[in-house]
């Protein structure tokens, strides 16, 4: 956190400087801008040299002034958005809840944990690591939590790893996503501009119209030369002619404007991320080879993408009554412009989207490499066991460490457990910690715990049905099809972890016992891993029954004092101590 509050501290003062200095040009600016009024109409009244001199020079610093607090501006946002995030930093620390999006999108009641794991939404896994600023990163950060791939996990770990110790450039990518404001609504202009046709159909009709710039500028030099009326005639009339071939584009011209409309802040932006991204120096395989992908035959992709921006900007100029007919009637400018986004589309068009990827890619490894950061005692998972898994000192990441009660396990002699013990005793947020840690495993993370060592395993998990009246689907054949494809996983050859809590709910006592105990010899036969937390504590005798696959683990409860006490902490064997009866009477629902 002392690292957070120097930064903070560092931010803020840089923030009220640039606040200060961009008050103080804007000032400038303003005085630059009179004073060319001021000394234009001096020189109108006396027609003295001196000032209009005085009044064009005004005019360059009136320029200059304005590029410059442009500059001044765009630091002021980036730093700003440096504080916001350092301060955000610091009260997530501090046990806030995290004011970055959720991922509420994401939400599947159908998938096979994520739901059951609460990983999208409000006071999620997923808000709890999200520093993404950008829709790729979102949606990497999420594929990375849903869909991980097994054989990238050592990558993921030394890329993670690299990225933690990168304090710096982890935040001026972050900070610079976050001045991108409404990515996605332009994100979807400028894949409508990648799909839009060429402006000119081939190469040879622009460079039959660079005839009639060249010959108007040819000519009106020779006028100013010579001071020949038919110089100036000739010249006056290919103005007009340049300025109807200008109009003859003016729906293509209009078109992109449409497209480009507002995103050149926003192409800015990535351009600046990639920069970032190209300035880094990365050891870890996967960031190198992420760095090949932004590489271009004869720029930067951020220096490409920084283009783009600018040729969208020149476009907006035809709004401008004053300077645009003087540029087209002499240039052709729009028509150039328009030649210059066909061949950028051409030769980088298809990379654009590829860019961007990357970055998200980024932004989602260092939002991983952030939560290494913020948790330094967090261990790399080590992915070396054929078959099970072994925890020590495992506790929920979402639980603040003055409050977390942490417990070991061991999957690996006996790979199943049967988790007895009274309501409210931990038993679901213990199976919600052992999935939620494996599920960061899987994605390459550091998890809440001293030691993990395990097999990675597919995820599947019951422990969170919903019924659905609009498919007519009932709670308890809900969740008989979520078992059904539990099992359709195991058979397909698929070594899958099981995390079961309290299965069939909507059936009579007798029922439910007689299909809980047949589903995990079921389990046991198809060489399962995992744990099923149930109430019913007859289903521990079978681990008399396969001693050496089944393990009874259990979490009780005392009453001390007259009250109901819990540790968390799980325990060998079937649980012996119920609590539902005491609640009930200390509440005075029965007697």
């Amino acid at each position: 956190m002392n690292e957070y509050q120097n930064l903070l501290n560092r931010y803020t003062d840089q923030f009220e400087r640039l606040r200060r200095q961009l008050r103080l040009l804007s000032f400038w600016r303003l005085v630059a801008f009179v004073l060319t009024i001021v000394f234009g109409y001096y020189y109108f009244d006396s027609s003295s040299v001196i000032f209009i001199v005085a009044s064009i020079l005004c005019f360059f610093i009136f320029l200059f002034l304005i590029r410059y607090h442009d500059k001044i501006k765009s630091a002021h946002l980036l730093t700003g958005a440096l504080v916001e995030l350092n301060r955000n930093e610091i009260e997530l620390l501090g046990g806030a809840v995290s004011p970055y999006p959720g991922g509420e999108e994401y939400i599947n009641p159908h998938h096979p944990y994520s739901y059951d794991l609460d990983l999208f939404g409000s006071r999620s896994l997923f808000q709890y690591l999200n520093r993404t600023t950008m829709s790729f990163g979102t949606s990497k950060l999420a594929e990375s939590l849903l869909s991980p791939s097994a054989e990238h996990i050592i990558g993921r770990q030394a890329a993670i790893e690299e990225l933690s110790s990168t304090l710096d450039f982890r935040q001026y990518l972050q900070a610079n996503g976050m001045v991108n404001r409404n990515e996605e609504k332009k994100l979807n202009k400028i894949r409508f501009w990648l799909g839009a046709p060429r402006s000119f159909k081939s190469k040879t009709a622009y460079q039959v119209l660079l005839i009639f710039p060249l010959a108007a500028i040819t000519l009106t030099l020779l006028y100013i030369i010579t001071g020949s009326q038919l110089y100036s005639s000739i010249a006056g009339l290919l103005f007009v002619i340049n300025l109807a071939i200008s109009f003859s584009f003016a729906k293509k011209i209009m078109s992109n404007i449409a497209a480009s409309s507002d995103i050149n802040r926003t192409l800015q932006q990535f351009s600046l991320q990639l920069g970032v991204i190209e300035k880094q120096q990365f050891n870890a395989d996967l960031l190198k080879k992420l760095k090949t992908h932004i590489r271009t035959d004869s720029s930067s992709a951020s220096g490409a993408i920084k283009q783009l921006a600018s040729l969208f900007n020149y476009m907006d100029i035809v709004f401008n009554v004053f300077i645009s007919p003087i540029l087209n009637g002499l240039f052709l400018f729009h028509v150039h412009v328009l030649y210059r986004l066909d061949r950028w589309r051409d030769t980088n068009g298809s990379r654009l989207i590829d860019w961007l990827e990357v970055i998200g890619e980024f932004e989602s490894l260092s939002s991983l490499a952030n939560l290494k950061f913020n948790n330094p005692d967090y261990a790399t998972p080590d992915p070396d066991l054929k078959e099970g898994i072994i925890v020590k000192s495992m506790g929920h990441p979402l639980i603040t460490p003055a409050k977390r009660i942490t417990n070991d396990i061991d999957l690996d002699d006996q790979k199943f457990v049967v988790l007895t013990g009274s309501n409210m005793s931990g038993k679901s947020t213990f199976l919600r910690t052992l999935g939620i840690n494996l599920i960061l495993a899987r994605a390459g993370s550091v998890v809440c715990a001293n030691e993990f060592r395990f097999y990675p395993y597919d995820v599947n998990v019951s422990m969170r049905i919903t019924d659905s009246l609009q498919d007519c689907e009932s709670f308890f054949y809900a969740e008989l099809k979520r078992l059904e494809g539990i099992i359709a996983n195991l058979s397909s050859g698929r070594k899958t972890f099981i995390l079961l809590d309290e299965i069939l709910r909507g059936t009579n006592s007798n029922d439910k016992h007689s299909g809980t105990v047949g589903l995990i010899r079921k389990l046991v036969a198809m060489n399962a891993c995992g744990i099923i937390a149930t109430h019913d504590l007859s289903v521990g005798d079978l681990a008399t029954e396969y001693p050496s696959y089944i393990a009874n683990k259990c979490f009780e409860s005392e009453i001390i004092d007259g009250e109901l006490i819990f540790d968390y902490r799980i325990k060998e064997g079937v649980c012996t101590k119920l609590s539902a009866s005491y609640l009930m009477k200390k509440l005075g629902i029965i007697e």
